[in-house]
């Protein structure tokens, strides 16, 4: 003779309660770490907007020691050995923008946009006498390289 049993009686599982505790516990999580994930990934592009500019800065210091000391008046001007600043840049390329990973930068000018590097030459008396190179991150100039008065 066979018993017949209810279907829910020796299954085993995880009940409605224990699945919704789960779920609470995983969403309580995702609420904490997706603001601090968000804050690191900003932080990390500052920090690539941060090397662009000493990167723009060592090509502006390169083109001025083949230039007999004079600093360009802006991205497109020729050293005496026919090059640009982006020529001077690594592989002689305009870098990414940390935000939009186009290659972009550096412009000629103040950033005004997340990711841009700008470069301003220092004009005093109608003499190329330093530059300033600015870095923009997520809303606001995060640094700034300066020589020349």
């Amino acid at each position: 003779m066979c018993k017949l049993h209810a279907p829910w009686g020796d299954a085993s599982g995880f009940t409605l309660i224990e699945l919704m505790i789960v779920v609470s516990v995983m969403g309580l999580l995702a609420a904490i770490a997706v603001p601090n994930f968000i804050k690191f990934s900003d932080n990390a592009r500052e920090a690539r907007v941060k090397s662009t500019c000493h990167t723009v800065q060592l090509a502006a210091e390169n083109f001025a020691t083949q230039n007999d000391g004079v600093y360009p008046l802006n991205l497109l001007s020729v050293s005496n050995f026919g090059e640009t600043m982006v020529d001077l840049l690594p592989g002689g390329v305009l870098m990414e923008n940390a935000w939009t990973e186009v290659r972009s930068e550096p412009r000629d000018g103040a950033p005004a946009q997340a990711g841009e590097v700008g470069f301003v030459s220092i004009v005093n008396g109608g003499i190329i006498t330093g530059y300033s190179v600015d870095g923009y991150g997520k809303s606001a100039i995060v640094l700034t390289v300066k020589n020349g008065v």
